[in-house]
């Protein structure tokens, strides 16, 4: 049974991948924090209510041929735009990454992937329950 025909399942799916791609980003702020210069960036955030209701699941465009383009095949940084975080406060030389801000961001990011997970958990428990347990 393909779990990603289900549009809640789908939608959490792709919910942890933009979080799993958020803790990437951030972690790289957190590790340029003294490069000069370096601007923090975030990713554009994404409603999970969206994502259940479809409007970003559907991109309205059909390959007809493998290869023509990559879809939602691709890393989750090809579909999330990347944009310059709000800045704090810039250091002389240049360097806008609030430490304190960015291990809040991460520590958030952690929290909603553990109810993610928990609640794609329930979801796929559900499923089993309403199938009889049966293996397959």
């Amino acid at each position: 049974m393909d779990l990603d025909k289900i549009s809640l399942v789908k939608a959490i799916t792709r919910r942890m991948d933009w979080l799993g791609e958020r803790q990437r980003v951030l972690a790289e702020n957190v590790a340029n924090a003294d490069t000069p210069g370096y601007k923090p960036k975030d990713l554009k955030q994404v409603s999970f209510s969206e994502l259940v209701h479809g409007s970003q699941l559907s991109g309205g465009v059909a390959a007809t041929q493998p290869g023509h383009f990559r879809g939602l095949s691709g890393r989750a940084s090809d579909h999330w735009r990347s944009s310059t975080a709000k800045g704090y406060e810039t250091s002389p030389n240049g360097n806008s990454v609030n430490l304190e801000q960015q291990m809040m961001n991460v520590a958030e990011t952690q929290a909603e992937h553990g109810l993610m997970t928990n609640l794609y958990r329930k979801q796929v428990g559900m499923l089993r329950k309403a199938l009889g347990n049966r293996q397959g």
